[in-house]
């Protein structure tokens, strides 16, 4: 009984630590199971609708398109399996860091650099979501982003936490 405690506490630990900020980008195909019970898996479908749902808003306002960085999705994913791991949506991570450390640790220039996270429903859902909201608006609208990352991964209710980082890489 007290192998089978500490080989789940290992299981748990392995798994929180997958969410950390410093982890950089999340590797294709792996799925770990961070506290909480969220399934930290980098579906690339799922952050290419992102994306496309971002361009195609951009594209509607005559904005330019931004193309996916894989630092910037690195930070998404790894920020979307830490919001759903502690069932709060928010720009800042579950150890206090902003966006900016994120992209610091990640070794992304952070001049330009913005997130912005939803929960539940599709790409074009969140996206909606978004425009509706002013300050969200904005951000999604800027024409300063060049560079886009997206995460997203599915939380122990089923829905979906959705993470949104958009980078000028200072050029």
């Amino acid at each position: 009984m007290i192998r089978k405690t500490a080989v789940i506490a290992l299981i748990s630990v392995v798994a929180i630590a997958g969410c950390g900020r410093d982890r950089g980008a999340f590797p294709q195909g792996e799925a770990l199971v961070a506290g909480g019970g969220a399934v930290c898996a980098a579906d690339p479908l799922l952050p290419s609708a992102m994306v496309d749902a971002v361009n195609a808003a951009r594209a509607g306002q005559g904005k330019s398109l931004l193309k996916p960085d894989e630092r910037l999705s690195g930070i998404a994913q790894s920020h979307a399996c830490d919001i759903a791991s502690h069932n709060r949506a928010s720009v800042e991570g579950s150890d206090g860091s902003g966006v900016v450390d994120r992209a610091r640790a990640a070794r992304y220039p952070t001049c330009g650099v913005a997130q912005l996270v939803s929960v539940g429903g599709s790409a074009d859902a969140a996206v909606s979501r978004w425009l509706a909201s002013g300050p969200h608006r904005d951000e999604l609208l800027a024409q300063t982003p060049v560079d886009i990352g997206a995460g997203v991964v599915r939380g122990p209710d089923g829905r979906l936490w959705w993470s949104l980082v958009l980078g000028e890489n200072c050029r």
